[in-house]
């Protein structure tokens, strides 16, 4: 039996990952605070800072989850190309790296990193599509390391 396949194996290494981005998007939703800056809407329209608050820490964690578990899986998928070059694995490997890109240009701590401030946010809707993608990501995670 090989060590991937073992109990100690998968299960074990996809915990520790999922465990770690758990932990590290914990601590990047509740230390970093972005500024909201009132968007382009009109007076009245745009709910006060404190309403967003949750939805943009839901957000910023979501993201940030999505991030480093993107991370790994691209390792992943750069290790079996890397030992199998074909359409294939460079396809996997390229869709690991679009959907990485995505969950950075997404994640409300790069917005403030790179010093944008503000927009329009979109209530629940705002986080739901990183939600989803968590989801997807955790799937593909555990059935690269099958």
């Amino acid at each position: 039996m090989s060590e991937r396949a073992g109990p100690n194996g998968l299960r074990g290494r996809v915990g520790l990952i999922v465990v770690g981005a758990v932990i590290i998007s914990a601590l990047v939703a509740l230390l970093v605070e972005p500024q909201h800056v009132g968007g382009m809407m009109g007076p009245g329209m745009m709910r006060p800072p404190q309403d967003m608050g949750v939805e943009t820490d839901i957000r910023m964690f979501l993201s940030t989850y999505n991030v480093i578990l993107l991370l790994a899986l691209t390792w992943s998928y750069l290790v079996v190309y890397r030992d199998l070059p074909n359409r294939f694995t460079g396809s996997l490997l390229l869709f690991a790296v679009a959907l990485l890109l995505y969950a950075m240009a997404s994640n409300p701590a790069i917005h403030v990193l790179f010093g944008f401030r503000g927009g329009p946010e979109l209530g629940p809707f705002a986080f739901l599509p990183d939600l989803f993608a968590a989801f997807a990501v955790t799937v593909l995670l555990y059935q690269s390391f099958q």
